[in-house]
């Protein structure tokens, strides 16, 4: 996923936190009702964005793993390439007037 992705869900949770709290605080329930209600849904937003964090940080293993595999082959053939021998041609001793 890109960083862009990324930022979106970000936003997307901040955004579900922000609006669950303003229904939450509009609703006609009592202070107690009220605050177990956001407790409540404050800890499932938080485990929601836990999880996604966790996917995309595994994700970010994959990619990171992916492109190690990759610059250690591009090093690999650039070593089996440097260890070739390098034909030179003969230069004469002098150089003719």
């Amino acid at each position: 996923m890109s960083a862009k992705g990324g930022g979106f869900i970000i936003g997307l949770a901040l955004g579900a936190l922000v609006g669950a709290a303003a229904a939450l605080l509009l609703a006609p329930e009592s202070g107690e009702e009220l605050r177990k209600d956001i407790t409540e849904k404050g800890d499932e937003l938080r485990s929601k964005a836990q999880q996604q964090a966790d996917a995309l940080q595994e994700q970010g293993r994959i990619v990171l793993s992916e492109n190690v595999k990759k610059a250690q082959q591009v090093v690999q053939e650039a070593q089996v390439k440097l260890s070739k021998p390098v034909a030179v041609p003969d230069v004469p001793a002098e150089i003719p007037a």
